[in-house]
């Protein structure tokens, strides 16, 4: 359940950062954060979906 939760909060982050990317409004800046920020996102939901499915051991 939890890969799941964060499997969906990642592309929604993911979503909104192509938005605004594609604003054509936005700074340079701006477009080279969300660029990362989706880089990042896309290394957590990897590492969330090949980790988060198994419980450490007591």
């Amino acid at each position: 359940m939890i890969p799941d939760i964060g499997l969906m909060v990642g592309l929604y982050i993911i979503t909104r950062m192509i938005a605004l990317i594609s604003d054509k409004a936005q700074h340079t800046a701006s477009r080279l954060f969300a660029a990362g920020t989706i880089l990042v996102a896309l290394i957590c939901i990897v590492d969330l979906m090949s980790k988060g499915g198994s419980a450490p051991p007591l």
